[in-house]
């Protein structure tokens, strides 16, 4: 009986996340009270904060040098026209 409660209570649901660097991250949730569903939403919740969704849609398909660095670029001046937005916001123009 005892071996039970504590199977409950540290169910571990591990997803290895492969990163861009070629490095994998390990994405750790516990399962309480055998709440699968609560733990299936703080996965995906992690996975989503650390870009894992994003990189296996980038990954899908093949993606050129050329389109990659224009794709980066496009980002990077998005990034940065937007934390200008934010800028413009705080201070008051």
């Amino acid at each position: 009986m005892r071996k039970v409660a504590f199977f409950r209570y540290f169910l571990v649901i591990l997803i290895l996340a492969y990163l861009d660097k070629g490095v994998f991250e390990i994405v750790q949730v516990i399962v309480r009270d055998n709440n699968v569903d609560q733990a299936l939403k703080a996965l995906k919740k992690k996975m989503q904060r650390e870009g894992v969704f994003r990189e296996m849609k980038l990954r899908r398909n093949y993606e050129k040098p050329s389109e990659k660095k224009a794709r980066e670029r496009s980002e990077s001046i998005r990034r940065s026209r937007k934390l200008e937005r934010k800028r413009r916001m705080v201070v008051g123009f």
